[in-house]
C-alpha cells in the first residue's frame, strides 16, 4: 500500500469533479498538472526546433534530413526503452518525487548542451543526456497521472492532464520555436539564435524540476514483494501480466500506436511543412513559424476534444473507448497520408481530425492502463507500457525517417494509419472475447 511521508497530504482530497488517492492533496494535484504542463513539451521542443539546427547551423543537405531525425529519434527512443520499466520500478522505491526531479534535470543538461554539435555524430552524442531525461521524467508523469486519482474519474483526470499537456506543447514548440527568429531580429546570428532558444528551454526544466521537488507527495509503492524482489523481477513481473491479461496487452500495444503517431507528427510533420515552405520560396525559420502554427491548431483541436474524450472513457467500457479512440486515429492519419500541398486551406480539417485521434488513443490507453493495472506493481507496469511506446517511437522514428526520404514526406502518416487499424482490428477481438466471457461487462 502506499505510504504517506508527507504530514500535509490529506487522504481522498477533492477538487471539482475529481477524488484523488490516499495521501494526495490538492497542491500535490495541482503540482501534477504543472508537470503536465511541462515535461511533454520539453520533449516536444527538441524534435521540433531541430529542422532550423539542420538548416541553419549545420546545413543539412535536405535530402539527408528525413534519416537523421529518424536516427536521433531512435538513439533517444533506445535509451528510453532499455531504462523504462528498471525507472518504474525504481520509483516504486525511493518515490516518483526524487526520479522526476532527475529527469527534467538530466533534460536540462541535455537543452544546454545540445546546440553546441558541429557534426551529426555531435549531435548523436549531445541528444543522449536529453535521452536519459526524456526516459525518466515523462514516465514519472505518467505514473503520478496514474497514481493519483479515484478510479471512477480516471478518464476526466487523464484528459485534464492531457489538455494541459497539449497547452505546454503549443506554448514550447509555437513559442519556444519562434524565438530563434526573435534572436535573430535583434541582432544574434543564426547559431546563437539557435542557441539562446535552447538555453531558455534548459532553464524551464530547472525551474520545473525545482517545482516537482516541493510540490510532489513524498510517497512510495512499497509493497512487500517489490521490496523483496530484485528490479528485474519487477519487470518480469510486469511483462507476465500482459501475457496473463488480454485487456493489459492492449494496453501496452496503444502505448505502441499512440506514442508512434505522438512522434510522427512532432517529428515529420514540422520537417515536411518547413521543408514544403522552403520550396514555396520562404526561408527556414519563416517555414519552422508556419509549422508551429499548423501544428497549433492540431494541438488545440486535440485539447477541445480531450475532456469529451475522457467523459466518453468514463461512461462505457474501457475497450470500446480504445476501439472509439484508433477509428478516429486511422481516419484521420489516412486522410493526411492522402494530401498533397500542405500549405493550402483544404489542409486544416484534415489536421483537427488528425489532433482529436491521436488524443483520444492516449486519453483511452492511459485509462484502460490504470484500470488494469496492479498497485503492487504500478511502477514497473507503466515503466513497461512507456518501454512499449518507445519501441513505437523508434519504429516510428527509424522507419518514418525512411520512408519520409525514400518514399515521400506523406508516407509515415500513412503507415501510422495502417498501424492504428491493425491494433483497432486486434481490439475488437478483446472486446468480443470479453463480451462473451462476461455480458455485462462494463468499467469499475
Amino acid at each position: 500500500m502506499q505510504i504517506p511521508v508527507s504530514s500535509g497530504a490529506l487522504a481522498n482530497a477533492q477538487l471539482g469533479p475529481f477524488r484523488f488517492a490516499a495521501g494526495w492533496s490538492r497542491g500535490n494535484a495541482y503540482t501534477v498538472w504543472l508537470a503536465s504542463f511541462f515535461t511533454i513539451g520539453l520533449a516536444a521542443f527538441m524534435s521540433f526546433l531541430q529542422p532550423y539546427l539542420l538548416n541553419e547551423v549545420l546545413r543539412i543537405p535536405l535530402a539527408e534530413q528525413g534519416r537523421l531525425t529518424g536516427n536521433l529519434g531512435f538513439l533517444q527512443e533506445l535509451i528510453v526503452i532499455l531504462l523504462a520499466s528498471f525507472v518504474g520500478a525504481w520509483s516504486d522505491r525511493v518515490g516518483r518525487r526524487r526520479v522526476y526531479c532527475l529527469g527534467l534535470l538530466c533534460m536540462a543538461a541535455g537543452l544546454l548542451i545540445y546546440p553546441f554539435a558541429r557534426s551529426a555524430t555531435e549531435l548523436l552524442l549531445f541528444r543522449a543526456p536529453f535521452a536519459i531525461g526524456v526516459a525518466i521524467a515523462p514516465l514519472m508523469l505518467s505514473a503520478c497521472v496514474v497514481d493519483a486519482t479515484e478510479e471512477n474519474v480516471r478518464g476526466k483526470w487523464i484528459a485534464s492532464n492531457n489538455i494541459l499537456q497539449g497547452l505546454g506543447v503549443v506554448a514550447m514548440s509555437v513559442g519556444l520555436a519562434s524565438l530563434p527568429f526573435w534572436f535573430a531580429a535583434r541582432g544574434a546570428d543564426a547559431v546563437s539564435a539557435g542557441r539562446y532558444a535552447y538555453w531558455v528551454a534548459a532553464a524551464i526544466a530547472l525551474i520545473a524540476a525545482a517545482a516537482m521537488a516541493i510540490g510532489l507527495p513524498r510517497l512510495s509503492n512499497r509493497t512487500s514483494g517489490v521490496g523483496a524482489s530484485s528490479l528485474w523481477a519487477s519487470v518480469m513481473a510486469a511483462a507476465q501480466l500482459g501475457r496473463a491479461n488480454p485487456r493489459l496487452a492492449v494496453a501496452y500495444g496503444a502505448a505502441f500506436v499512440g506514442r508512434g503517431d505522438f512522434v510522427i507528427i512532432g517529428a515529420f510533420f514540422s520537417l515536411w511543412i518547413t521543408q514544403a515552405s522552403i520550396a514555396a520560396g520562404l526561408a527556414p525559420a519563416q517555414g519552422l513559424a508556419r509549422a508551429g502554427m499548423l501544428f497549433g491548431i492540431l494541438q488545440v483541436a486535440a485539447m477541445g476534444w480531450a475532456f469529451f474524450m475522457g467523459l466518453i472513457v468514463d461512461r462505457v467500457n474501457r475497450i470500446t473507448g480504445l476501439c472509439i479512440a484508433l477509428t478516429l486515429a486511422a481516419v484521420g492519419y489516412a486522410l493526411l497520408g492522402r494530401m498533397e500541398d500542405p500549405l493550402g486551406p483544404g489542409f486544416i480539417p484534415i489536421i483537427v481530425l488528425v489532433g482529436m485521434g491521436e488524443i483520444s488513443v492516449i486519453v483511452a490507453s492511459g485509462a484502460l492502463l490504470g484500470q488494469e493495472a496492479p498497485l503492487a506493481e504500478r511502477g514497473p507496469v507503466v515503466g513497461l507500457f512507456n518501454a512499449f511506446g518507445g519501441v513505437g517511437i523508434l519504429f516510428a522514428t527509424l522507419v518514418g525517417g525512411f520512408v519520409f526520404d525514400r518514399f515521400g514526406p506523406t508516407v509515415p502518416f500513412t503507415m501510422m494509419a495502417i498501424l492504428n487499424a491493425l491494433l483497432l482490428a486486434v481490439t475488437l477481438v478483446v472486446r468480443s472475447a470479453g463480451n462473451r466471457a462476461t455480458p455485462q461487462l462494463q468499467n469499475t
